[in-house]
């Protein structure tokens, strides 16, 4: 059996799994960025159903991760807070230290231990 890291065998899981909850959050507030955008530009670029887009709105407005403003022609805006940057930015990190330990990359560099990896077991 390889226990080596296959890069190309975790994109394709990833492609194939559902996204989490978390990650829904995150795409809506990362498609709220900036300026703004209307409810259906953020379902299309969150890739959401409107019917999981008001569960999820309510939520994030409730929270304060999400405000809602109106344009010139008094459709309703939805931006992105602090708060929901905030949010953006740990979830950003996170992502980034499961890349570290997913990429076999030693915590301490003195260290002979490689993260999820079956040679740690010799």
């Amino acid at each position: 059996m390889n226990s080596s890291y296959d890069p190309d065998a975790i994109s394709i899981k990833r492609t194939e799994r559902h996204r989490s909850k978390v990650d829904i959050v995150y795409d809506i507030l990362v498609s709220a960025m900036g300026a703004g955008a209307k409810k259906t530009h953020i379902l299309y670029k969150a890739n959401i159903s409107s019917t999981q887009v008001e569960g999820y709105f309510s939520a994030l407005l409730a929270h304060n991760l999400l405000a809602r403003a109106h344009d010139i022609d008094g459709n309703s805006i939805y931006r992105t807070t602090e708060k929901g940057r905030k949010f953006i930015d740990c979830c950003e990190e996170i992502r980034s230290l499961i890349g570290l330990v997913m990429n076999n990359r030693r915590i301490d560099p003195t260290s002979e231990f490689y993260a999820f990896d079956r040679r740690a077991n010799r």
